[in-house]
């Protein structure tokens, strides 16, 4: 297996101490100055790094849509997240390292979220830079999944005899965590991540805030959803949904949930042919744009960005989608590599 970049530290390092709650496995001590080279303005910012789901498929001319899955970058000031670890994580990995070596002395600090387990959003993770390099602390929050805790999925992904380097072993620092429905995940500019279990009413215009929505519309083990929070912008992210497959509880969970938000993110990997067609793709787990569009107007979202494009969709096919999705919402995008959502807090301007 060939290595796109050169770890920093070593695989066969000796074994990390497990220290702590949450779970921490540690190689040795940071520097002490825990600023980020990550700035903003005071937009909500959302970089789209990999869109498509089930896997990567180089191979159907995706020059404009592109063919990585899952993953999102999240910024907010000095603040930052990253949702999901699909194989587009593999590019932003090597971006954090040509930051972080723009200032070799400086602490770095990665905060990483996931909404399941499926391979479309973890294949990247083994390839991360950032995990082999020692100036990192990464910081994992996801859902407990398949009567398995949270922090032994993430680290089964990196072991004998599925991959030859072992989560346990590596230089970085990392943190891992448990989120659950109902969860508020703080980030504030300065200082430790801290959970609010059971949410809460209070909203902090300085830190970058992330609520959660655990949902059954996928099978078999369900998936979180989030909302992030900054300077009066809220972004919903909600892949891997498949609208009416839960039933009408499930649906207005979620347009709730998304109420009033700037933008909303949302599965719309199959066309209507396909989802009921000769070889129907109903109970997948996955939605149409018709289905997305529905819950943007219901819950009065400002813009609806169709996002988990089918892998055997050309860029003509998932751009087609988008007119689907306007007849009921008319405010829409389709999520491409490189595509920045900057949120201003005011829901009628994307800047």
């Amino acid at each position: 297996m060939a290595w796109r970049f050169r770890p920093d530290g070593r695989a066969n390092a000796a074994p990390s101490e497990a220290v702590g709650a949450p779970r921490s496995y540690v190689t040795r001590p940071l520097a002490e100055d825990s600023s980020s080279v990550w700035t903003t303005n005071d937009a909500l910012v959302a970089r789209f790094w990999g869109v498509r789901g089930s896997y990567p498929t180089p191979r159907v001319g995706n020059g404009v849509v592109g063919g990585e899955t899952t993953c999102l970058e999240i910024t907010y000031g000095s603040s930052s997240l990253i949702v999901d670890a699909g194989s587009g994580i593999i590019n932003l990995g090597e971006e954090l390292m040509r930051r972080a070596n723009a200032n070799p002395n400086q602490r770095r600090e990665v905060t990483l979220i996931f909404t399941h387990a499926h391979h479309d959003h973890l294949c990247g993770l083994p390839f991360f830079a950032p995990l082999y390099d020692a100036r990192f602390h990464i910081r994992f929050f996801g859902p407990d999944l398949a009567d398995m805790p949270f922090e032994e999925i993430i680290a089964g992904y990196m072991r004998a005899p599925y991959f030859p380097v072992d989560f346990r072993f590596l230089p970085s620092q990392r943190t891992l965590q448990t989120l659950h429905d109902g969860d508020r995940l703080l980030l504030p500019p300065t200082g430790e991540p801290r959970i609010i279990r059971g949410g809460s009413t209070f909203e902090s215009g300085e830190d970058l805030q992330v609520d959660t929505l655990f949902s059954r519309q996928h099978p078999s083990d369900g998936t979180m959803l989030y909302r992030i929070s900054a300077g009066g912008a809220r972004l919903i992210f909600a892949t891997d949904v498949e609208i009416g497959s839960g039933g009408p509880y499930a649906d207005q969970r979620l347009i709730e949930f998304a109420r009033n938000a700037d933008a909303l993110i949302h599965d719309a990997q199959y066309s209507e042919e396909d989802y009921d067609g000769a070889d129907p793709k109903r109970g997948f787990g996955h939605s149409t744009p018709i289905m997305a569009a529905r819950i943007a107007r219901d819950a009065n979202v400002g813009r609806l960005v169709l996002f988990h494009h089918d892998p055997h969709y050309c860029d003509e096919a998932v751009l087609a989608l988008r007119q689907r999705a306007r007849d009921g919402f008319p405010e829409v995008m389709t999520a491409t590599e490189g595509l920045e959502l900057r949120l201003d807090g005011d829901r009628r301007r994307l800047v």
